[in-house]
């Protein structure tokens, strides 16, 4: 029907796919790696000394000193969690040897939820536990970043992106070792309705979860009679 339409449009197509694939991953993990790196600083923004008089005692100035443990926290949880996410996503990127344009876009959403995490950072602690919504803003960010995170990566392995010695046993150990963080941010939601503050003490169970799950994946893989290497364990984002 359209016979000049159909001589130019398939090699151009080709082309065109050419474009949105390759082997270049370089640039997606600059570009990421900056995109840390500027919401790691603009986590420090909200840390700000209150003004002191000159003739401040010590003890006023301990006061005001402790006013200020609450962003502090703040800061230090989101420093830590973009930290960990910054390691998983290096990590999950030695074993992605090609690009295409869902794992481009699979990038970017992860990248979203890394640069938004200043935002509920900053509400979390100005409403002294009264509201909620920080604490359930902040939980489904944190959670948004890592699932996305295992996305790419599911994405990475059944578009055959990744390199040829990333086996199975070790995908699987990879999908799941973040699977504590956001579990326990998703189950503090309904926990916030009722206690915000008790939401955000939940956020501790982290630390325990992540060790016990960890010890049992790699108890797991043992028993299936394929013993893991330390490259797998430091892969999957353990400490």
């Amino acid at each position: 029907m359209f016979p000049f339409r159909n001589r130019t449009a398939d090699p151009l197509l080709v082309r065109a796919r050419r474009l949105q694939s390759g082997t270049a991953t370089d640039r997606t993990m600059f570009f990421s790696d900056a995109v840390f790196a500027i919401a790691m600083t603009l986590l420090v923004l909200d840390l700000k000394l209150p003004a002191v008089p000159p003739d401040t005692t010590a003890e006023e100035l301990a006061t005001l000193l402790a006013g200020q443990l609450g962003p502090l926290a703040a800061f230090i949880l989101s420093f830590v969690l973009i930290g960990r996410l910054w390691m998983n996503h290096h990590r999950r990127f030695t074993a992605v040897e090609r690009y295409d344009s869902g794992l481009q876009g699979l990038n970017l959403v992860c990248l979203f939820f890394v640069v938004f995490l200043p935002v509920p950072t900053s509400l979390l602690f100005q409403a002294n536990g009264q509201s909620p919504w920080p604490p359930v803003l902040y939980a489904l960010t944190v959670a948004g970043a890592f699932q996305s995170l295992g996305w790419l990566w599911t994405h990475a392995n059944k578009a055959g992106l990744m390199a040829d010695w990333l086996d199975p046993a070790l995908y699987g150990l990879v999908l799941h070792g973040t699977d504590p963080v956001w579990v326990v941010f998703l189950l503090s939601i309904p926990v916030a309705f009722v206690s915000p503050v008790w939401a955000m003490y939940s956020w501790v169970l982290i630390l325990p979860a992540s060790l016990l799950h960890g010890r049992w994946q790699l108890a797991r893989l043992a028993r299936g009679g394929r013993p893991p290497a330390p490259a797998a364990k430091n892969a999957a984002g353990e400490p």
